[in-house]
């Protein structure tokens, strides 16, 4: 049993409002895997959720919208069975008190491996983020409605003299900016002046569909790869991005 609001949640762990429709469910040792890849392939991520039951299996679910839609009439605890066609699995079975619903099972070829990333843990800079600092990086981005959806990474120095991470909203001189001062960071190594700038949308999008984590943190090497992690009870999500290319933060 799973209730519906804990698997609607990590469904939106990978989807992403929408960003990533197609996967591969994988199950064992009640154990869900699921590894995903934005379309621009700038972003990698991999949710996990260590108290799933179900039995051992791979999964394509090829269109998480249309399972989402399942989802919302259903209400309370749920519970999940594979039923077969032929002689692998067809049907995704999710019960509760009222509704018997089946979700079909798309073929494994139809889903598209993610790529891995390899995380070489070179992190210089590392945030501890709270809700509220969640919120204000989500708020930030809404404040700024631009086209290319750019935020930059930089380190400047606050009132008293002291290095901090600084997010920078905006993607021209001549634009409007909102510069946000990350809290509970630890900056290592001595970075000196660097800007990096990320996809501002993709942030926030990860954040969103985050803020009821219990924990989180985001890491930021100099190569341009920004880390999140999140968890909460029963599932964690990861998410690697990919800087955008220096032809875009000119």
């Amino acid at each position: 049993m799973i209730s519906k609001s804990e698997l609607q949640a990590v469904i939106s762990k990978y989807n992403l409002s929408g960003m990533n429709n197609a996967v591969k469910w994988v199950t064992k040792d009640n154990q869900l895997t699921i590894k995903f890849q934005s379309p621009d392939k700038n972003m990698i991520g991999e949710v996990i959720h260590t108290d799933f039951d179900l039995i051992d299996s791979e999964l394509a679910i090829f269109d998480t919208s249309k399972l989402d839609k399942l989802l919302a009439i259903t209400s309370g605890d749920l519970n999940l069975q594979l039923e077969k066609v032929g002689n692998i699995y067809g049907k995704l079975i999710i019960e509760d008190v009222s509704y018997k619903l089946k979700y079909s099972i798309a073929d494994l070829l139809l889903i598209k491996t993610p790529q891995r990333v390899n995380d070489t843990n070179d992190y210089i800079i590392e945030s501890v983020l709270d809700s509220e600092s969640i919120n204000a990086i989500i708020k930030a981005k809404n404040a700024i409605q631009s086209e290319r959806n750019i935020v930059t990474f930089t380190i400047t120095k606050n009132f008293d003299g002291d290095q901090v991470l600084t997010m920078i909203f905006g993607d021209s001189d001549f634009s409007n900016k909102v510069e946000y001062i990350v809290p509970n960071t630890i900056i290592t190594n001595e970075p000196g002046n660097f800007s990096i700038p990320f996809n501002s949308e993709m942030i926030r999008v990860i954040c969103a569909n985050n803020r009821d984590a219990d924990t989180a943190t985001m890491s930021l090497n100099l190569n341009g790869m920004l880390k999140f992690e999140f968890s909460k009870d029963n599932w964690k999500s990861t998410y690697y991005v990919v800087r955008l290319a220096k032809r875009e933060d000119q």
